[in-house]
């Protein structure tokens, strides 16, 4: 299986969770594949976004507050009741803040408005996040915590848990740490050395060290052999120029 086919099938049950608290039952496996490629989709769009407007404004891939919510505006999760023109226009054409009284609180008071006026997109989706849709959310998949529910629902929540643990332990026979171990479920494989099966060497790094110690060897010993052969030749041609001396 590969990452994105892993990852994919963990989308599957957050999607299912999201159709159940929303009020939806059942559904065809075709809808719902279809809902799951949709949703990972959108994922990689706002991921793709916000590591593009990190690169662009302060070029660095690890995104600050500002790059997220570029890129919830870009993907349309955060939306603005003005344009970035219009914002424009209405920052020059309204009143200054210096030119409000400070000492009975106009002052304060404009600077207030004006900062609601500008994160209400950011409000909105706020009170979304912590609302009743997306409690009932955390409520279905057994992740929602005892006081972010009402106490009807608390011994429920607390008795449950949440899918992901259920399915590691329905999928697992032999214990969840040994089973998904080294994998994005589990915990990090530990580090082993590879072992070589009837060869010279038990491991790669035996092999590495052999060869790195065979090649400063051969370059070692090669320009003693190369002045070795040089010092022959001349003695050979010194003693042919002598015997060509001694002839009458």
């Amino acid at each position: 299986m590969s990452a994105n086919d892993l990852f994919r099938t963990l989308l599957r049950p957050a999607v299912l969770h999201i159709l159940r608290a929303s009020g939806f039952h059942s559904a065809k496996p075709s809808v719902i594949d279809t809902l799951v490629d949709l949703t990972s989709r959108y994922l990689l769009l706002l991921a793709s976004r916000t590591a593009h407007n990190a690169y662009l404004n302060h070029n660095d891939l690890t995104p600050s507050i500002t790059d997220v919510r570029m890129a919830m505006q870009d993907c349309g999760i955060l939306v603005p009741s003005l344009t970035a023109a219009e914002e424009l226009w209405k920052d020059r054409l309204r009143k200054p803040l210096e030119e409000y009284e400070e000492d009975n609180g106009a002052r304060a008071k404009e600077e207030r408005r004006r900062n609601a006026e500008d994160t209400a997109d950011v409000n909105e989706f706020i009170e979304w996040v912590r609302g009743d849709c997306n409690r009932e959310i955390h409520r279905i998949a057994g992740t929602a915590k005892p006081h972010d529910i009402s106490e009807t629902e608390a011994l429920d929540a607390v008795e449950m848990e949440d899918y992901l643990n259920t399915l590691m332990k329905k999928h697992s026979k032999t214990g969840v740490e040994s089973r998904f171990q080294g994998t994005a479920l589990g915990s990090a494989a530990e580090v082993r050395p590879i072992k070589i099966e009837g060869g010279p060497v038990d491991s790669i790094q035996d092999w590495n060290r052999r060869t790195r110690e065979k090649s400063a060897k051969l370059a070692g010993t090669a320009p003693s052999r190369n002045n070795n052969e040089l010092s022959d030749n001349v003695l050979e041609t010194r003693e042919q120029f002598e015997d060509i001396e001694m002839e009458p």
